[in-house]
């Protein structure tokens, strides 16, 4: 919560956008790595910080078709946001697909369709503060699909079947969100969907859509954090439970909820037919964050952390359990890693290490394997990253 609040402060501190974005240099291109064994491919050089003082909007380069095997890994860095494509089988080197200027997450933000071809992002707008822009991955096509002057857009949310986004809204200077707004990729009218909040110091935020992408999850902040489910057209809300993560699946069509408190954390399952939960985990002074179903298996990956008395994360591990919460098994080789993601065949678990200076990697942690190093500031990885 905290987190959000400085977000939302640092958002008001910023003088008004520029009227017009100003054209920005495409990112230089890098080798491609060829046989195994060999280390990691190199990746796509990122601009220097100077490229990166820009204007409002969305710098893309078209990634042409993707790779069969792939994840995207967004890093930030003084205040701008880079998207690296990153082949997950090593046939192409990874690249910056696009970049963009923003305050932290979940503010300025990004959400990506299941197939990879459409992205949200919330950053830096041309009339108001933080607009809404949609990327196309393959073409590098940038449009924006919203853009007010007094308002400010937080935690955008696209549907995996990329079809449908949700937002929430923020009147500059409101001491509350203006509700939850969906609308459609291709235009059209907005609709709210959750109504407005009465004033409280955290908005409400979209957490991700179900599988079929017609259940929006989403969280409010009151004594604790609660999560309910809205209809991508509005209309009476079904309560979840407490809870600040969240992960879908469509067979059986549950919600994987993480829910974190200040001496003790659990997991557990909601059915969307019969409203039936399940604890699949709990424990003391531990932190669950990312929980991830497996797209076929019946498992799920989550990232586990201590906690020092609830005033903050000490570090984190990857685990893997059973559906029913049996089998718990780490898997991150003693690394610390963030944000474990499934390959869409399930064959791959990759989490990124790092990034907190000038390089990022991407490890595939049922093999141990490193997929790929991401010099953040430039140069070639691993021992010349700027």
């Amino acid at each position: 919560m905290a987190a959000v609040v400085a977000a939302l402060a640092l958002t008001a501190c910023q003088s008004p956008p520029p009227d017009a974005p100003t054209p920005a240099s495409p990112s230089a291109t890098a080798a491609i790595a060829t046989a195994t064994p060999v280390p990691p491919p190199r990746a796509t050089p990122s601009p220097t910080p100077t490229d990166f003082v820009e204007p409002p909007g969305v710098r893309a380069r078209p990634a042409g078709a993707l790779p069969e095997s792939f994840r995207f890994v967004g890093l930030e860095w003084a205040g701008h946001t880079q998207l690296w494509l990153v082949d997950l089988d090593r046939r192409r080197a990874p690249v910056v697909v696009a970049s963009w200027y923003g305050p932290a997450s979940p503010v300025g933000d990004h959400s990506i369709a299941a197939d990879g071809k459409a992205v949200l992002i919330s950053a830096k707008g041309a009339r108001g503060r933080v607009a809404l822009y949609l990327l196309r991955t393959e073409t590098g096509t940038v449009v924006t699909l919203f853009d007010e002057p007094d308002a400010i857009v937080i935690s955008p949310r696209i549907s995996p079947d990329g079809q449908r986004f949700a937002f929430t809204r923020m009147r500059d200077g409101a001491p509350s969100d203006d509700g939850i707004w969906a609308g459609s990729v291709t235009g059209g009218d907005l609709r709210r969907i959750v109504e407005q909040q009465p004033a409280a110091s955290v908005p409400r935020m979209s957490l991700g859509w179900s599988a079929d992408s017609v259940w929006l999850a989403f969280i409010t902040f009151t004594t604790r954090s609660e999560i309910a489910l809205a209809h991508r057209e509005g209309g009476p809300q079904v309560p979840v439970g407490d809870g600040d993560h969240v992960s879908f699946r469509r067979n059986p069509p549950e919600v994987l909820v993480a829910a974190n408190g200040p001496t003790a954390s659990r997991m557990y399952t909601f059915d969307l037919t019969t409203k039936r939960i399940d604890e699949v985990a709990r424990g003391d002074r531990l932190a669950y964050v990312d929980p991830q179903w497996h797209p076929t298996l019946e498992r799920f990956a989550y990232a586990q952390g201590g906690t020092a008395g609830g005033a903050g994360q000490i570090g984190f591990e990857v685990w893997v359990r059973n559906t029913d919460g049996t089998g718990a098994s780490s898997v991150d080789l003693g690394r610390r890693v963030r944000a474990p993601r499934w390959s869409r065949d399930g064959t791959m678990l990759t989490a990124v290490g790092g990034g907190g200076g000038s390089v990022a990697s991407v490890l595939e942690l049922l093999s141990g394997r490193s997929i790929a190093v991401l010099c953040l500031r430039g140069g070639t990885p691993p021992a010349d990253c700027a």
